[in-house]
């Protein structure tokens, strides 16, 4: 009998501690579901709040960007091209329309005339203010003759009118082709040659007038013209210049005496 009570109580007891065990498994589910769920809630929360953050700033970015990056219209008005001057628009006429151009821009008529940069001085680098210079390439322009291009030595004389006055320029004859008295220029035909001139003297010796009076000054010149293919024996001539000084302090040749 009392075998029996004892087995009782402690199928009891048993039963009492699984009880216990089990109200104390449920509690603690329970209390950990609800943890969870409060964790995650949490979680959640947070991070919605976090992407309408973004959203909000984002939405504000954009709507204020194009306010701060777009500009006015240039509404200015803008300026009309100038209209071009007759005188720009115009064609500008040949320098040298029936003649020549020298170096130097000069000229020359008629247009048969050549100038042989080959055999003279670029009369677009002579000093024009030095007076033996101007001298020096106006003897050498003259008495250069070259029967290949020129059929009588006035196409010297026309050449070598850059160097001169105004009024001497004008008195050269318009068709120098037709000079006669070409007894010094003849022996240059058959071999189309051609004279050098060797400047041997510039001066004043000889005559008083030499000195120089007011613009004008009177030059003494000493030359040798000698042929290239030794068709003449070479020739020794004076001749006097009379310089004009022009009103930019240049000399030109205002009269010349051959002898």
């Amino acid at each position: 009998m009392n075998a029996l009570k004892r087995v009782a109580r402690g199928e009891r007891m048993t039963m009492i501690v699984i009880a216990l065990v089990a109200a104390v498994a449920l509690v603690l589910g329970v209390g950990g579901f609800f943890m969870a769920r409060t964790f995650l809630t949490s979680v959640d929360s947070g991070t919605t709040a976090s992407k309408a953050s973004s959203d909000s700033n984002g939405g504000m970015s954009g709507d204020s960007s194009p306010s701060e990056t777009s500009q006015a219209p240039d509404t200015a008005p803008q300026s009309e091209a100038a209209a071009p001057t007759p005188e720009a628009t115009a064609s500008p006429m040949p320098p040298c329309e029936d003649g020549t151009s020298a170096p130097d821009g000069t000229c020359l008529h008629p247009a048969s005339v050549q100038w042989l940069d080959d055999l003279l001085p670029d009369p677009s680098t002579v000093d024009r203010k030095d007076a033996d210079a101007v001298c020096a390439a106006y003897v050498i322009t003259n008495q250069t003759w070259d029967a290949s291009r020129d059929l009588t030595d006035a196409f010297a004389s026309i050449r070598a009118s850059v160097y001169e006055t105004p009024e001497l320029q004008r008195n050269h004859t318009p068709t120098p082709e037709l000079v006669k008295g070409q007894g010094e220029f003849l022996p240059l035909v058959p071999n189309h040659s051609h004279t050098t001139v060797t400047i041997e003297n510039i001066g004043v010796e000889g005559r008083e007038s030499t000195r120089r009076e007011g613009n004008e000054w009177v030059r003494l010149v000493s030359f040798t013209r000698s042929y290239a293919d030794d068709s003449h024996e070479p020739v020794h001539e004076l001749v006097f210049l009379t310089l004009v000084e022009q009103e930019d302090g240049t000399w030109a040749v205002g009269n010349a005496e051959w002898h």
